[in-house]
């Protein structure tokens, strides 16, 4: 009889355990290829990406009313620690984000230590490590790539950057992305129509094939 019960304890402990994270808000880490590299087209449809490092009121308005599909966000660190509403509203609006690095250079490698530094902050601030990663000048030395690599982030590049001027000439597994930073600027009317004029879908959905979707805990 004791046996019995210790059995179904380890049992129902068991399921506890493997059942719990599906009912919690998780994210997948996940490598896209085996070795590095950075991806610049999926294969399914089309996916909006935004850098940024620069905002106003605007941004923050557009944000609380934004609809799924979500573009995928890349968030600089400076912006992140200045940014504490924006920040707030990407969180409880569960908003897909990932990192906006510096500029990297092949000439000129960029000090891994730089932007170790704001893997940091963005795990301080967004409580969770990036899976996504760009720099602002979509250039990537090979230190940089092994080194995101081993921390298991996926090195994205645009196959076309939209800044606003006209719609652009978008062919299915294209990456667009659009620059927000203080030297540019964008109007979220042209946005929202560019959103209504095509059909986007999540990068995961545009590599893969399938939806990533969480569930809130109870």
């Amino acid at each position: 009889m004791i046996r019995k019960t210790l059995i179904s304890l380890l049992l129902i402990v068991t399921l506890f355990v493997f059942l719990k994270p599906i009912n919690s808000t998780m994210i997948s880490v996940f490598n896209i290829a085996n070795a590095p590299t950075v991806v610049t087209k999926g294969h399914y449809g089309t996916s909006l990406i935004m850098e940024i490092s620069f905002s106003d009121e605007s941004l923050l308005d557009w944000l609380q009313t934004l609809k799924e599909p979500y573009p995928l966000l890349l968030l600089d660190a400076a912006w992140i620690k200045r940014s504490p509403e924006h920040i707030k509203v990407i969180q409880e609006r569960k908003l897909p984000t990932g990192l906006l690095g510096p500029a990297d250079s092949l000439d000129k490698p960029i000090d891994i230590a730089v932007v170790q530094k704001d893997i940091n902050t963005y795990e301080k601030y967004l409580k969770e490590a990036p899976l996504w990663f760009a720099t602002q000048n979509h250039q990537y030395s090979q230190d940089l790539q092994k080194s995101l690599f081993q921390q298991q982030m996926n090195l994205l590049s645009p196959s076309l950057i939209w800044q606003g001027e006209q719609t652009p000439k978008i062919q299915k597994g294209d990456f667009v992305f659009i620059p927000l930073h203080r030297d540019h600027h964008i109007s979220f009317k042209e946005l929202n129509a560019l959103l209504q004029q095509h059909k986007f879908m999540s990068i995961e959905e545009n590599i893969f094939g399938y939806k990533v979707q969480t569930k809130k805990s109870p």
